[in-house]
């Protein structure tokens, strides 16, 4: 996936979510917020398939592949993710978006709605541009999918139900029938489809990096040998990835969220953060100002 360069400047706050305080950079040039300045570096590196997580026994899964491919027929797939996308530095993969191989769906369960009448939708709450909470507001391109994809179901707006999914609480709280479905830029693998199942894909994105500006010795995965220090979320694929197939003594530092992540590089606590390139761009703009 080719992608922009993308450099932001950003200025810690210790112990808070938001970063604020900063100052948006041309690529290549240097800020005037005086902060430290964060960049992408690693062309894509691997393919993550964002699936609509739902419960073994859910009887929707075929309804939401159905919606999510009139969603792609009738345009507002791409009006959606470009208005989503608007201030932000990025480019998504052209060849694998908008998907076109879905999941093949088992026969429809028997599961009841979490709650009567309503629909529980597990999202992301700190993710600038994908699912994003300010307040009573949900916002992002997974909060946008979701929520047409409840309209093809039977449910308006104010039936659903938005609950905080984070990365290691995804397959319990599906598990549990804590949610009736999770778009929260969940990544379908095989060992996850052992425990849950998947509609979808709605989008393809690929693995990057986010590091200090100044720092020239990490270029892709390869360089995280050495023992350097990578940040990314307790239960997410990216950082066991480059574990398992790029830099074996990488040191993983794990959080609840990016947040969190991003935060620590700026410290200088950890040297990189790893996670999808689109989740990473939403995170610089918001960095830088944007969100």
């Amino acid at each position: 996936m080719k992608k922009l360069p993308l450099v932001v400047a950003a200025t810690a706050v210790l112990g808070a979510l938001t970063l604020a305080g900063c100052a948006s950079t041309a690529p290549g040039g240097s800020s005037s917020a005086g902060g430290v300045q964060l960049r992408v570096v690693g062309n894509p590196f691997s393919t993550e398939r964002y699936g609509v997580g739902i419960p073994k026994d859910s009887p929707y899964c075929q309804q939401i592949n159905d919606a999510i491919t009139a969603m792609i027929s009738d345009g507002t797939w791409k009006s959606k993710l470009d208005a989503e996308m608007q201030g932000v530095q990025y480019t998504p993969n052209a060849k694998e978006n908008p998907p076109t191989a879905l999941e093949t769906c088992d026969a429809a369960g028997t599961a009841a709605l979490v709650t009567p009448g309503k629909l529980t939708i597990g999202i992301k709450f700190d993710q600038p541009h994908l699912g994003y909470k300010d307040g009573n507001t949900f916002t992002g391109f997974d909060v946008d999918v979701a929520t047409y994809v409840a309209g093809k179901l039977g449910f308006t707006p104010d039936q659903i139900v938005w609950k905080e999914s984070i990365s290691a609480q995804r397959e319990t709280l599906l598990q549990n029938h804590q949610v009736d479905m999770i778009f929260a830029t969940y990544s379908i693998t095989d060992a996850r489809k052992e425990k849950v199942s998947f509609a979808g894909p709605y989008f393809v994105a690929g693995q990057d990096l986010l590091v200090q500006a100044n720092d020239t010795a990490i270029t892709g995965p390869q360089s995280l040998t050495g023992g350097k220090k990578l940040c990314s979320v307790t239960g997410s694929t990216p950082a066991q990835n480059i574990q398992n197939n790029y830099a074996a003594d990488v040191q993983l530092v794990q959080y609840d969220t990016y947040s969190q992540c991003v935060q620590a590089l700026i410290a200088g606590k950890v040297e990189a953060v790893t996670t999808d390139d689109i989740i990473l761009a939403g995170l610089a703009a918001q960095a830088a100002g944007g969100q």
